[in-house]
């Protein structure tokens, strides 16, 4: 099991190390406000308040040991960066994310030895930008600079034929990654002593198909497209 360090429990770090132990990771959260670390309890696997500026706290609660820790701090860069050189160059944490609210910031803790930057403020922004321009898309996912896997609702034009027919590599230069659709299931309803023999419902689950060549679309499906983002643009846009 990987275990992560997130340090600095703001909007960002906060919800980063709760979406972390949700997928079942091992999560220290530290902060140096103690009534945010009592917030998240219960969300981690161990929730501290301390000064990620001492090395020696750091250290007594095995932060040395984790495979990844990532420094949230957005306010104080003096302690954002003075923790990511604690991390890397004295506790030689195999990991170190560091967040960065400005280009000069971030080339500040690449080279104090962060091994990745992120800046949550622009590429939330990117993202929003990138929908906000592509109405279309029920979901953008930037997997590279200008590529892309996006879901769409599955366009007029595209029901009926094969995929293989449709030939959406040569035509838009995209890749159908599944195919997404609802599918009715029967349940029963009701408890059994008073349930009528054909007292059934049907309730719509939602199911995904790895595609084949010979597979075919149908109204109301999603689809789940990668492609780069100039011709993602190409596709037609005429949905039910």
């Amino acid at each position: 099991m990987d275990t992560f360090a997130v340090i600095g429990l703001g909007r960002f770090g906060s919800r980063l190390a709760g979406q972390l132990a949700w997928a079942g990771a091992e999560v220290i959260a530290i902060d140096r406000d103690r009534n945010i670390v009592e917030e998240l309890r219960d969300r981690v696997t161990l929730a501290i308040a301390l000064d990620s500026t001492d090395e020696a706290a750091l250290k007594l609660q095995g932060i040395d040991q984790v495979d990844c820790a990532i420094v949230g701090i957005g306010q104080n860069f003096e302690a954002n960066a003075l923790t990511t050189a604690l991390l890397k160059g004295s506790l030689h944490v195999k990991r170190v994310i560091a967040r960065a609210r400005t280009s000069m910031q971030e080339e500040i803790l690449m080279r104090i030895g962060a091994d990745a930057v992120v800046k949550p403020e622009e590429e939330s922004a990117d993202r929003w930008n990138k929908l906000l321009l592509a109405p279309y898309a029920l979901r953008y996912v930037e997997l590279g600079a200008g590529y892309a896997v996006v879901q769409v609702k599955t366009p007029k034009a595209w029901i009926g034929p094969t995929l293989s027919e449709l030939d959406l590599r040569t035509k838009h230069n995209v890749t159908v990654v599944a195919i997404k659709r609802k599918s009715s299931d029967a349940v029963d309803i009701g408890p059994a002593d008073t349930r009528k023999a054909d007292a059934r419902k049907h309730e719509a689950k939602e199911v995904v198909d790895l595609p084949v060549p010979g597979s075919r679309l149908n109204t109301g499906d999603t689809i789940v497209l990668a492609g780069f983002d100039k011709d993602i643009k190409t596709i037609p846009r005429n949905v039910d």
